[in-house]
């Protein structure tokens, strides 16, 4: 036999055992897998094994290698990093579907009709609860009051919240029913008294009042909340959610359920600042395993521009003389603030006009005494006065907004705020500068749950019906990279799981979502018709 004929065979031999030499238990191939990572790598097969990849590359390379339980040909079609809403509330979306639903409704009267057949529906609930109007979206635009409420149940008492959860119309049995007293001052809360009456229109923590409410739902309750926001969220491509708010006992839940298997998204969960869950975790420290990743703690520095209840430093130019409401004192936000430094957690406030974002600011600035790696945020920053811009970049704070809010409220936003502020509101491109990154979210159930939706009002500046046609102060549009930066690894840095999420390599976790478009070359057009095909957690399908 020649040398080359040896030489040959021993070739041979050698690609012979390389072949479907290591077992995994996915491969996913003939895709275009756009890895996010720092050099925008695309590549077209991945190998996973035990809910990590273990290698990405070329087709055949990654086909020859491996064999693998399940292979998945993605068609061509377009995988991403598994998308994370870096603000939302998860367990209170899941409760939402459980009550009356008023999103999309144009009248008060369409209000009550709507409360009407609910009452008719469900003889056996003892409070009626609904959310979801929005006067903004009516002909008459005047926020409502409780007189055709009180004629229509007079003894069932009856809560119906704005969208945004910062405003609710009560009855006069349900403010008997706890006990609110109409002459109370509420502390960053306000309830409207019209001639001396209160009209039952309720503010921010007047709303709060009510809270006892919806604590009393029971553990099945709850488990099937977050079962049924699980499946809307894996739909959307979502596979991790920051739900911003939240008590130890529902914390203990999810832990609980992500024990069992039956809650597969992962869940960055803010601790509500209430004395019972820092006296808690004031004990434990943070909780991360690697589904749950509890170390931040939620505050609420003012309520939402739409009630007026955003703190703004000049007053509303559509209602003078008033400046919105501060939720909690100066002192109560530098407390958390140096117990957040103690114990090692990130502190997460609300922060929607521009008097709140400016006093956070403050308060994180002293509080951080030049740390500048901690990752505090500051939640929504709507309006923003240029001069305490630089205080992000500073002191290492992380903006993170909802692009959905810009193009929901842009068609009155600028009634409250006036020429002047509104050029400075939903300012994404340049809140993105401050420190090179900016985590996204939607805010659900406020807006609905879209991760696509987020992209197309960050990119476009449009609504869902293209509206305005031109973009929504298109000057401050990101990227199409950076928005997907923006739902990707930019949250992950948020969420400090940059190490395991937010990208697609080796080692990471195979959290991934198949889609039929390329979302960094499509139109408005091509978006709107982008449909999420596959969503995976740890290498599993899970949609």
């Amino acid at each position: 036999m020649s040398l080359r004929s040896t030489l040959t065979l021993a070739l041979l031999a050698l690609l012979c055992g390389c072949y479907h030499s290591e077992q995994v238990d996915l491969v996913v191939h003939n895709a275009t897998i756009h890895t996010m990572d720092e050099t925008g790598t695309t590549t077209q097969a991945m190998a996973v094994r035990d809910g990590r990849i273990v290698e990405m590359g070329p087709e055949r390379e990654i086909m020859n290698r491996y064999q693998a339980e399940n292979t998945v040909d993605a068609a061509k079609l377009h995988v991403y990093p598994g998308f994370i809403d870096g603000h939302c509330h998860f367990l209170g979306y899941g409760l939402n579907l459980q009550k009356l639903d008023l999103i999309g409704t144009k009248s008060w009267d369409e209000v009550l009709e709507r409360l009407q057949r609910f009452a008719e529906a469900h003889p056996d609930r003892e409070w009626l609860i609904g959310r979801g109007w929005d006067q903004n979206d009516w002909s008459t635009k005047d926020l409502p009051d409780n007189v055709r409420l009180n004629a229509l149940f007079p003894d069932r008492p009856v809560l119906l919240q704005r969208v945004d959860g910062h405003a609710a119309v009560v009855n006069q049995a349900a403010m008997d029913r706890v006990g609110l007293d109409p002459d109370a001052d509420i502390e960053g809360g306000l309830l409207e008294r019209k001639d001396g009456r209160p009209t039952g229109l309720l503010l921010d923590n007047a709303v709060t009042v009510f809270q006892g409410i919806f604590d009393q739902a029971d553990e099945a309750t709850k488990r099937q909340a977050l079962l049924d926001a699980q499946s809307d969220c894996l739909a959307a491509g979502l596979t991790m959610v920051c739900d911003a708010g939240l008590d130890t006992n529902t914390i203990d839940l999810i832990e609980r359920m992500h024990a069992e298997g039956v809650l597969k998204i992962r869940v960055y969960a803010m601790v509500t600042d209430a004395p019972a869950n820092l006296a808690r975790y004031a004990r434990t420290g943070p909780l991360l395993t690697d589904r749950l990743f509890v170390r931040s703690i939620k505050v609420y520095g003012d309520g939402a521009l739409g009630s007026r209840g955003a703190l703004l430093k000049e007053p509303y130019t559509d209602q003078p003389g008033h400046l919105g409401l501060q939720l909690a004192s100066e002192a109560h936000f530098r407390d958390v603030a140096a117990w957040c430094r103690e114990h090692g957690f990130q502190m997460n406030t609300h922060c929607i006009g521009d008097s709140a974002n400016a006093l956070l600011l403050s308060v994180y600035g002293d509080a951080l005494a030049g740390a500048t790696d901690l990752r505090w945020r500051i939640e929504h920053a709507q309006v923003v006065d240029p001069p305490d811009l630089g205080h992000f970049a500073e002191h290492g704070i992380i903006p993170s907004v909802q692009p959905t809010h810009a193009t929901s409220d842009g068609p009155w936003a600028e009634e409250r705020l006036g020429p002047e502020r509104i050029a400075h509101a939903y300012a994404f491109e340049t809140l993105r500068r401050q420190l090179g990154l900016i985590a996204l979210g939607t805010d659900f159930p406020v807006e609905p749950i879209e991760p696509l939706g987020t992209f197309r009002s960050a990119v476009f500046r449009q609504d869902a019906d293209g509206r305005p046609v031109d973009g929504y102060m298109p000057e401050e549009a990101l990227s199409p990279g950076d928005a997907l930066r923006g739902m990707t690894i930019w949250n992950a840095v948020a969420t400090f799981t940059e190490e395991d999420l937010g990208t697609l390599e080796p080692g990471k976790w195979a959290d991934f979502v198949i889609l039929d478009h390329d979302l960094e070359q499509v139109d408005a057009t091509a978006l709107a018709r982008t449909r999420v095909k596959d969503t995976y957690i740890a290498g599993e399908a899970v949609r």
